[in-house]
């Protein structure tokens, strides 16, 4: 499985995640503490928001520990809002396609997890995205096709609603199929500007996510006390993390956290 970070909050720069917490994403990638999959160097991204609409993007299929690029470009790089993630396969090849975030227009996505067998429900799945957004489809991940499912299903007016749609039609496809593997999803999206997470799975074994407040080098007072959501903490000051139950999602805006359940 993989390992992301979703920050929002007051300028900071990259590395002030990325590489300087106790439990960084980039330490993670060598060491995660709560998955199964206890490296992640199958590559890596991040994809930043600034003065533009659109998002900075930045993907390698190098591991996140092992890529000076990144290392100088996270120390140079300040941004209110960002997504990294680094990435341990499952079962789909190693490409820079294939590393998240997946960006389309001024929305980015990044996921944990997978869809239960994947390659017998591929088709089915991929069916399910529209003639609009399908050019788009550039890799072989089941992380990809989720979101281009989602786009297709009106995530850019609702985002809950068409989660929700997307991951019941996903089901349905895996019962048509008869996937015996789970679906267990833990994915986090923004539009720039506000951001969401949904915790589900169809066995109640989501991967885990958390929300809190690392400290940064950044002086500044936000209005939401909350700035990040994790697949498991960067510090280990349990005071400042909080996790999210199963089937749970969240909703970030500058003005406060919200929590909202995924009902199928």
């Amino acid at each position: 499985m993989c390992r992301w970070v979703a920050y929002a909050g007051t300028q900071i720069y990259l590395e002030d995640l990325l590489f300087h917490q106790e439990h960084s994403i980039v330490k993670q990638s060598l060491a995660a503490t709560q998955s199964s999959w206890v490296t992640n160097g199958d590559g890596f991204g991040v994809a930043w928001y600034a003065q533009k609409r659109t998002p900075g993007l930045f993907k390698d299929i190098l591991p996140a520990w092992n890529d000076s690029n990144l290392r100088s470009l996270a120390a140079h790089i300040q941004t209110k809002l960002f997504f990294a993630h680094v990435r341990a396969t499952t079962g789909t090849s190693i490409s820079r396609n294939n590393c998240h975030p997946f960006v389309w227009e001024n929305w980015t996505f990044m996921h944990n997890g997978k869809i239960g067998n994947w390659h017998k429900c591929r088709k089915d799945i991929e069916d399910l995205i529209d003639h609009a957004h399908y050019p788009y489809r550039e890799g072989t991940t089941d992380s990809e096709a989720l979101f281009l499912v989602a786009l297709s299903k009106g995530l850019t007016s609702n985002p809950i609603l068409a989660m929700n749609e997307t991951l019941r039609d996903i089901s349905r496809v895996m019962d048509k199929n008869k996937a015996v593997e789970p679906m267990r999803i833990s994915c986090a999206l923004t539009n720039g500007k506000e951001m969401w997470a949904f915790r589900y799975s169809s066995d109640d074994q989501s991967p885990s996510m958390y929300f809190g407040s690392p400290h940064t080098r950044s002086h500044e007072l936000s209005t939401n006390p909350i700035n990040t959501i994790a697949s498991e903490p960067s510090d280990f000051q349990e005071s400042h993390w909080f996790k999210v139950d199963e089937r749970n999602g969240l909703h970030w805006t500058e003005k406060g956290l919200n929590n909202f359940r995924i009902n199928l």
